[in-house]
C-alpha cells in the first residue's frame, strides 16, 4: 500500500475509535409509547434517554407519526446513539418515514437479531450497528449510498447482508470482523467502491458467496476489489409474491398462520413481515399473526432481495372468543384451468349439534360463483337435513354471504364431512398464478341458540393453462398422467389432479374414455372426435354367474358380449355382508391388460381394466374376469355390479345397466362334470357338450320340458326358486 493510502487508513481507524465514544448529554424533549424523541421544527427524531445507556427492550416499533400535547410530528430520523447500548432490544421495526440513521444509533445492541433498513433511508451513520453481536441478517434499502465506517463491525453472528441498488461506496471496516458472513447480495448495477482489505473480513471472501444481478456479474468479476470473492453468482430476484389469504378474522388471543408463496422457487425466501397496528395484531418473522385487541390492521410482507414486492392481508380482530371444535375446512390447495368451471368443496367438523351457520366466501378477481336462473349454484350435501335450506347473496364485490338454516332446528348429520359444493367459474383472462379463496366471519348455532365463532379458513387456488391430458399438471403428457387418471377412477385421490385437463373427451366426467384418450395422446395417436356420446344401445352386454368351488368359496365370472371393439372398462362391485375378495383375475381375452382393484371398505370395490397401449379385448364373447370370494353368505346373498363403463379406442364409451349375481346357496350351481347350469338375470343357462333334455320346475310347481342342443341354451324363467334338471344333474337356482 502507498504511504499516503496507509496514512489515510490509519487516520480513518483512529477516527472510528474516537467515534465509538458516544455523546454525554441527554437529548429527548418528550417520550411517547416508551420511545424518546427530540423535536426539530415539525419533525420528531428518535433519540436516546441518557448517555450511560438506553432502556429499550424487546420489540420496538417506531411509528411514522407521533402525537404529543395535541401536536402531531412526522418521525423522520433515528438520531445519534438513539438505541445505543440497549442490550435488551431484540427487534426493531423502522418505518418508511425515516430518512437517516445516525452515528452509533444501535451500537452494542447485543440482543438485536435482524434489521431491515427501509428504502426511505438515505444516510446510514458511522458505527450504526457496531457490535450488534446477535445480529444475523441486515438488509440495507435502495436509497443508501454509503455504508459508513464500522457500520456493522464486530457483528460476529451476521451471516447474510443485502446491499441496496444505490450503494456506491463501502467505507473502511464496514463489515470487518464479521466472522460468519457468508452471503452478500449487492443490487448495485455498478460495483461500489470499497477497501478490499478492510470492508469485509478475509473469511467472507474465501468462504462466502457474492450474489449480483446477471447483467452486472462480469463487472464484479473484473473489479479489482470485488473479484476477491471466490464465488460470484447470479442473483435470482423474486418475480411473484402472493399470500394464501388476503383477509383474516381473529378473536382475542387467537393466532393464525399466513403462508407466502415466492416464485421462482430459487429466489430469496427471506421476507419482512409487519403489522400496521400492533395494538390490534402482531406478526412474527414467519407470518404467524396473533390477535392483541379489537380493531383492524394490515399485515404486509415484503421481499428483501431488492425486488421490492409486497403483499398484504387485512386483519380484523373481534372482541368475542373463538373456538376450534366447530369449524369449516377447505381443501389444502386446488389447481384449476382458467376459463373452465371448478367445484370448491366445503367441509364441516363439529362437536356440537350444529343446526345453522353463516359465512362469507371471498373470491379473487376473475372468480365467480356459477349461477342458474340467477340462483347461485351451491349444492348442499348429505350432511344437511331435509329441512335445511341455503340462502346466498352478494354483499360486496367478490364476497358472497351464505346462510344455511333449518325451520325445524334440524341438526346436521354426523360430525365430519362435506357440507356443500360451490360451483365456480374461472375467467379465461386470468393470469397463471396462485389466488386466495377464503371463508370468513364463520358463525354457527345449535338448537338452543348457542353461538359458536369459528376461525377463518383459506386455501390457495392455482390457476394454470393446461395441455389436454396433462392430468397431473407437470406440463407434459406421459404415462404419469395415465396413472393419475387411473387413480382418480379408482377413488385413490391423486394429488395434484387437474380435472379439466383429465377430461379429455370433454363430457364433464372422468372415466375410462378419458383414460383411453390420455393413452392416445401419449402414443401420439390422438384425434378429438366431434361427438363422444355415452351409449347403452345393446352393442355391449355384461352379465355374471357364480360357482361354488368349496366351502364358503365362490367364483363370480363376468361375461362380456361386445359387438364393438373395446379396450378399457371400469365398474363398481359391492359384496354381500360376510364375504370378502380373495382374488381377481383377467381371462385370456384380456391377456394384454392389467386389472386394478381398490377396496374402499364395507365390501365396496372399484375395478379398472386397461392397457397403456390401448390393446383390444380379444374376441366378442366370453368371460372377461373372475372374482374369487370367501366367507359365509346368506341364502339370498348377491353381488351387485354398477356404474359399468366400457371404452373403445376412440374414447366412445358404453354404459351397462346395474345387475346382481346371486352367490347364496340357492343361486350357485356346483361344478359337476362338463354340464353347467346357472342363472343369468331372468334366464336359465344350460351349457352341455351333448344334446339332452332339460326340465324346469317353476316356483308355482309347474314343470316344463325342453330339448337342449350341445352348446349354450337359454330359457326364460319366472322369478323365484327354480329347479332345473339336465344331463342327470339337478340345480336349485334363485332367479331375480
Amino acid at each position: 500500500m502507498e504511504i499516503r493510502s496507509l496514512i489515510r487508513a490509519v487516520a480513518a481507524v483512529l477516527t472510528g475509535v474516537a467515534a465509538l465514544m458516544p455523546t454525554t448529554m441527554s437529548a429527548y424533549d418528550f417520550v411517547e409509547g416508551g420511545i424518546y424523541y427530540d423535536v426539530v421544527g415539525s419533525q420528531a427524531n428518535v433519540t436516546y434517554k441518557t448517555s450511560s445507556g438506553n432502556s429499550y427492550t424487546g420489540s420496538v416499533v417506531i411509528p411514522e407519526t407521533v402525537t404529543h400535547d395535541g401536536k402531531t410530528y412526522q418521525v423522520t430520523a433515528i438520531g445519534n446513539s438513539a438505541f445505543s447500548r440497549s442490550s435488551g432490544l431484540t427487534d426493531v421495526e423502522i418505518p418508511n418515514s425515516i430518512v437517516s440513521i445516525g452515528t452509533h444509533a444501535f451500537v452494542s445492541c447485543t440482543s438485536l437479531r435482524e434489521v431491515v433498513v427501509p428504502n426511505s433511508v438515505e444516510t446510514l451513520g458511522r458505527c450504526a450497528f457496531h457490535t450488534c453481536s446477535a445480529l444475523t441478517k441486515a438488509v440495507v434499502g435502495n436509497k443508501v449510498k454509503i455504508i459508513d465506517e464500522y457500520a456493522f463491525q464486530y457483528c460476529y453472528n451476521l451471516t447474510e447482508v443485502v446491499l441496496g441498488s444505490s450503494v456506491d461506496s463501502l467505507a473502511i471496516k464496514a463489515f470487518y470482523d464479521c466472522n460468519r458472513l457468508v452471503k452478500v447480495t449487492c443490487l448495485a448495477p455498478t460495483p461500489p467502491g470499497m477497501y478490499a482489505s478492510y470492508s469485509f473480513y478475509d473469511p467472507t471472501y474465501s468462504n462466502g458467496t457474492l450474489y449480483v444481478l446477471g447483467s452486472a456479474i462480469q463487472a464484479y468479476k473484473a473489479d479489482n476489489n470485488w473479484k476477491r470473492f471466490k464465488r460470484i453468482e447470479n442473483l435470482t430476484l423474486t418475480e411473484q409474491l402472493s399470500l394464501d389469504r388476503t383477509m383474516m378474522t381473529l378473536h382475542g388471543g387467537e393466532s393464525q398462520q399466513i403462508q407466502a408463496r415466492i416464485l421462482p422457487a430459487d429466489a430469496s425466501q427471506t421476507l419482512r413481515w409487519t403489522s400496521d397496528d400492533e395494538d390490534v395484531a402482531t406478526v412474527n418473522s414467519e407470518g404467524l399473526v396473533t390477535a392483541v385487541g379489537a380493531g383492524q390492521t394490515t399485515v404486509t410482507v415484503t421481499t428483501t432481495d431488492g425486488s421490492e414486492l409486497s403483499a398484504t392481508c387485512h386483519v380484523r380482530v373481534l372482541s368475542n372468543g373463538v373456538q376450534d371444535h366447530n369449524i369449516l375446512t377447505l381443501p389444502v390447495g386446488m389447481t384449476v384451468e382458467k376459463g373452465k368451471p371448478c367445484v370448491l368443496p366445503v367441509a364441516m367438523t363439529n362437536k356440537n349439534a350444529i343446526t345453522a351457520l353463516q359465512c362469507d366466501l371471498t373470491l379473487p378477481e376473475g372468480f365467480t360463483v356459477a349461477t342458474d336462473d340467477d340462483q347461485f349454484l351451491i349444492d348442499l350435501q348429505d350432511r344437511a337435513g331435509s329441512s335445511h335450506a341455503l340462502y346466498a347473496r352478494t354483499i360486496a364485490p367478490n364476497v358472497v354471504r351464505m346462510v344455511i338454516t333449518s325451520t325445524e332446528s334440524e341438526a346436521f348429520t354426523g360430525n365430519d364431512g362435506d357440507l356443500m359444493l360451490i360451483h365456480l367459474n374461472v375467467s379465461d383472462q386470468m393470469a397463471d398464478g396462485d389466488y386466495s379463496v377464503m371463508l370468513t366471519n364463520v358463525i354457527m348455532a345449535d338448537g338452543a341458540a348457542v353461538t359458536y365463532y369459528a376461525p377463518d379458513v383459506a386455501t390457495l387456488v392455482t390457476v394454470k393453462s393446461y395441455t389436454k391430458g396433462d392430468a397431473n399438471g407437470d406440463g407434459t403428457v406421459n404415462v404419469g398422467d395415465y396413472v393419475t387418471v387411473a387413480n382418480h377412477i379408482l377413488n385413490m385421490n391423486p394429488d395434484p389432479f387437474i380435472f379439466s385437463a383429465a377430461d379429455v373427451d370433454e363430457n364433464n366426467t372422468i372415466d375410462v374414455g378419458d383414460l383411453v384418450g390420455v393413452a392416445n395422446i401419449v402414443l401420439g395417436d390422438f384425434t378429438m372426435p366431434e361427438n363422444v356420446p355415452m351409449h347403452n344401445d345393446g352393442e355391449v352386454i355384461l352379465t355374471g354367474e357364480s360357482t361354488h368351488i368349496g366351502d364358503n368359496r365362490v367364483v363370480v365370472t363376468l361375461n362380456l358380449d361386445n359387438e364393438v371393439d373395446l379396450t378399457a372398462w371400469q365398474m363398481n362391485v359391492t359384496l354381500p355382508e360376510g364375504m370378502r375378495l380373495a382374488g381377481a383375475n383377467l381371462s385370456s381375452r384380456a391377456s394384454h391388460h392389467s386389472l386394478a382393484v381398490n377396496e374402499l371398505g364395507d365390501g365396496n370395490l372399484k375395478l379398472l381394466g386397461s392397457s397403456t397401449l390401448n390393446d383390444l379385448v380379444s374376441g366378442h364373447e366370453g368371460a372377461l374376469l373372475t372374482l374369487v370370494l370367501e366367507g359365509a353368505a346368506s341364502n339370498n346373498a348377491a353381488v351387485s355390479v354398477s356404474d359399468v363403463v366400457l371404452a373403445e379406442t376412440d374414447m366412445t364409451t358404453h354404459a351397462v345397466n346395474p345387475f346382481s349375481i346371486g352367490v347364496g346357496s340357492s343361486a350357485v350351481q356346483e361344478v359337476n362334470g362338463d354340464t353347467r347350469i346357472y342363472a343369468r338375470g331372468t334366464d336359465i343357462i344350460v351349457e352341455t357338450p351333448i344334446d339332452t333334455r332339460v326340465e324346469l320346475i317353476a316356483p308355482n310347481g309347474m314343470s316344463r320340458m325342453f330339448e337342449a342342443k350341445a352348446g349354450i341354451n337359454t330359457y326364460r324363467a319366472e322369478r323365484g326358486l327354480v329347479i332345473v334338471r339336465a344331463a342327470g344333474k339337478v340345480a336349485k337356482l334363485h332367479v331375480k
